[in-house]
């Protein structure tokens, strides 16, 4: 048989985000887009090829280790070979597809992404030697006991299972990377800057797209991601992709009118502008600041929050770890003083695995202490600037103590951090 559709449109992808470095929901798109403009595509085929291609990326260290056993040469093989048996080999150990569907298929991937036959005995030989062995070597120990065979089982860097394991326990741990395999919900944020929420949901209803309230204010699950992108952008431009805990920091700055707000680490600034509907919700614009390392992503953040027509965001570039910073901002008439400061701190990002597949292969253990560090002097720095009597926020999107409750320990211990105190946040 011919390689099927969805083998396809994942081969495509796994070898984009390879060559490219580039974000794989972002490259599924792209690729869907591409695919989709020459010939139609199922929804059954698409999301074998989201399932498929997410897999390959999210478990692709593990794979490779697997496939690399069975080559005799594994360093000479190219990589559009390796991208294919790992497809294949997700298959056989993360989707249990019939070890002879994944021969036949795997080969066909093989002559698909070499556009020959020159890799084909190889591809049929390896994927036979990975079927029939396949209960021996995965995940080769019990997972219970074995931190090897437990990042095995799912899929995860063995540095990052041993630190789960000593957070939360063998148990939860497993659950956890577990769950990191499983596709990642879809939740968007309104912004009533162009429209009602309620014309936004009706456009939702007419395209037939499934979705759900989800408890915040302007949160709205989507059931059917495909149907919602597929949207033209104009249709979707009320709703921003957010999620829900992004969404729960927003509601916890409980942003009102009149007030001065600062974001640090404001990435692309989709919170500054969620804080900024927030406020309008109660009657009237707050007065919001951005500021970010990058000024590529202050440059988008600041052109995206003029197409809205929100005037009250505006957008800065500085290093808050050093001095030159305050030396920005004052030049840029900002009042050193705010009512709420949010630290959206970079992390390693290990509460965000289930969306950001292509992430956990890139981590390295040592960068966990770095962030924790950096965390630290923006938290710190951020402080100067909270107003008496104002609230400091900081938000991550690990879940691990070093980045999380360990920073926020040692900033209390410093003559700036003497000055707050922790808040239980009140559940409603």
């Amino acid at each position: 048989m011919g390689l099927s559709q969805g083998r396809k449109i994942a081969l495509k992808v796994v070898r984009r985000v390879r060559d490219r470095q580039s974000y794989a929901a972002e490259t599924m798109q792209s690729v869907l887009q591409q695919v989709g403009a020459k010939m139609k595509v199922s929804p059954r085929d698409k999301a074998f090829a989201t399932r498929l291609s997410f897999g390959t990326i999210a478990t692709r260290g593990t794979l490779d280790e697997l496939v690399a056993a069975e080559l005799s040469r594994p360093e000479s093989t190219p990589d559009e070979v390796k991208d294919a048996l790992a497809i294949a080999a997700y298959e056989l150990f993360f989707e249990g597809t019939e070890p002879y569907v994944v021969v036949d298929q795997g080969v066909e991937m093989v002559r698909f992404a070499t556009q020959s036959k020159t890799y084909n005995g190889l591809a049929n030989a390896v994927l036979r030697r990975l079927s029939q062995r396949a209960t021996d070597i995965f995940p080769g120990g019990n997972p219970l006991t074995d931190v090897v065979a437990q990042a095995r089982l799912y899929g995860h860097p063995v540095w990052m299972a041993e630190l789960l394991r000593s957070e939360y326990g063998v148990q939860t741990a497993g659950d956890i990377m577990a769950v990191n395999n499983e596709p990642a919900p879809l939740y968007v944020a309104h912004l009533p800057f162009l429209q009602s929420e309620k014309q936004s949901l009706a456009i939702l209803d007419a395209a037939g797209i499934s979705w759900e309230d989800a408890g915040l204010a302007g949160a709205v699950l989507i059931h059917d991601r495909s149907a919602f992108w597929a949207l033209p952008a104009d249709q979707r431009k009320s709703f921003t992709a957010m999620d829900l805990a992004a969404q729960q920091v927003v509601a916890l700055c409980q942003a009102r009118p009149d007030q001065s707000i600062l974001e640090v680490g404001s990435g692309r600034g989709t919170k500054s502008l969620a804080l900024a509907a927030a406020a309008r919700k109660l009657g009237g614009p707050a007065r919001i600041t951005g500021v970010d390392l990058h000024d590529f992503k202050t440059k988008l953040a600041q052109r995206t929050a003029d197409e809205y027509g929100v005037r009250e965001v505006r957008y800065i570039t500085a290093d808050v770890t050093k001095h030159s910073a305050a030396g920005i901002m004052e030049r840029q008439n900002v009042h050193p003083s705010f009512d709420t400061v949010l630290v959206d701190a970079p992390c390693s990002g290990l509460g965000t695995l289930r969306r950001a597949s292509d992430k956990r292969w890139k981590l390295k253990s040592a960068d966990i202490p770095q962030l924790a560090r950096l965390s630290l002097q923006m938290l710190s720095w951020s402080a100067q600037l909270v107003a008496d009597d104002g609230t400091l926020l900081f938000a991550t999107c690990t879940i691990n103590r070093e980045e999380n409750s360990e920073v926020i320990a040692a900033f209390l211990k410093t003559p700036t951090g003497q000055g707050f105190q922790v808040e239980p946040v009140q559940k409603s």
